[in-house]
């Protein structure tokens, strides 16, 4: 009887520990996609830098997904059309925050915007970079898409 009491709770124990184990290691599915307007400016020193423009998020269950921005760019007296999509591999690192990796920058024919202006102000938008988002659900069921520094977008239903 005292062997089979001692092999039960091994069992037992067993099982709960590679429950434990795949509740840890799985990457819940995320299926998001996010849209909504954005004005960025950054007002260091000299140089002014302005974007005002719809963004798009998109989160697939697979681990990709994408970016899209369009809008203007201005920086200093220059004013420029951007227009393009990023995508990237998305990973999940603890509770609410992913890692995205940009893999692939298509511009669209009507972005006027010269190679680096974008990448300067904003960080982790060129390619192989790799930026650190926040997903949080409000109680009110929207998302809040945010960086270490504020929220960027906040998306609804």
């Amino acid at each position: 009887m005292t062997r089979q009491k001692i092999a039960l709770t091994v069992a037992f124990n067993l099982i709960l520990a590679a429950a434990a184990l795949f509740w840890y290691f799985h990457t819940p599915p995320l299926s998001l996609v996010c849209q909504g307007n954005l004005d960025f400016s950054d007002r260091r020193a000299a140089s002014l830098f302005n974007f005002e423009g719809s963004v798009t998020l998109r989160f697939h269950p697979d681990g990709s997904g994408y970016i899209t921005l369009n809008g203007d760019v201005s920086k200093d007296a220059h004013r420029w059309q951007v227009s393009r999509q990023e995508t990237f591999r998305w990973q999940h690192m603890q509770d609410s925050l992913y890692e995205i990796t940009i893999r692939k920058i298509e511009r669209y024919a009507h972005d006027e915007l010269p190679d680096g202006v974008l990448e300067k102000y904003v960080a982790g938008l060129t390619l192989g970079n790799k930026r650190l988002l926040t997903l949080e659900r409000t109680p009110e069921e929207a998302v809040v898409v945010s960086n270490f520094y504020s929220p960027l977008l906040i998306c609804t239903d």
